[in-house]
């Protein structure tokens, strides 16, 4: 192989790295910004059409089928408890396909009493839609008040 195939292998190679990088990252930006429109949207704004376009057919939680009901009948139950409900997105991380969200929710329940609790989600897409949301944390067991 001569210097100038040599070379010319090597930017293809360069360049084909960078598309297949370039479109990773496009995927990941979509991912991303879909997560954020379905935390903000659904449980801050209670905007709950979202969920229907947002879940796959065969969308799964914690490995467990869910369907778009569920999940929107959950997300009215959690706005009616707590009516201030608010998820800050402390960190939004995407690479592919994957999605890792870090979070805080706050609000307040009818007794007055403000709570809090946290949470992180890996959550994967296919098609634009997520196929599957692995969370850790932020259960009803994991809410307590805030301190003051």
């Amino acid at each position: 192989m001569g210097r100038f195939t040599a070379a010319l292998c090597v930017i293809t190679t360069v360049l084909l790295a960078t598309t297949a990088c370039a479109e990773e990252d496009v995927e990941a930006a979509i991912n991303k910004e879909a997560t954020r429109i379905f935390f903000e949207g659904v449980f801050n704004e209670g905007i709950t059409d979202i969920v229907e376009f947002s879940l796959a057919d065969n969308y799964t939680y914690n490995g467990h089928p869910s369907a778009a009901d569920g999940t929107i009948k959950w997300a009215e139950s959690l706005r009616k408890t707590y009516p201030d409900l608010h998820f800050a997105i402390n960190d939004l991380i995407g690479e592919g396909h994957k999605v890792a969200i870090r979070w805080t929710m706050t609000g307040t329940g009818s007794d007055g009493v403000e709570i809090t609790t946290s949470g992180t989600n890996i959550i994967t897409f296919k098609d634009g839609q997520a196929v599957s949301n692995w969370q850790n944390g932020g259960t009803p067991a994991d809410v307590h008040p805030v301190k003051k």
